[in-house]
């Protein structure tokens, strides 16, 4: 299994098994991700999605290439 947390609306963060992802349907402001026959509405949009299950920031275009490790 593997878990990335992640934040869900109403603000608040979860940990979700990201094995268990079928699928992400967008809505206002943010999109809704299916774990089986569960539901979580995240502050995401589909196209920000793929970075944060990976660690990165929403927004990253992979300028920075830092493959999900911060520079502090």
């Amino acid at each position: 299994m593997r878990f990335v947390q992640i934040e869900i609306l109403p603000s608040g963060k979860a940990l979700v098994d990201i094995d268990k992802l079928t699928h992400a349907v967008p809505q206002e402001g943010g999109s809704r991700l299916f774990l089986g026959a569960q539901h979580l509405d995240v502050p995401y949009g589909l196209d920000q999605i793929e970075n944060v299950l990976a660690g990165r920031e929403p927004n990253d275009d992979g300028e920075n290439g830092m493959t999900g490790f911060r520079v502090s």
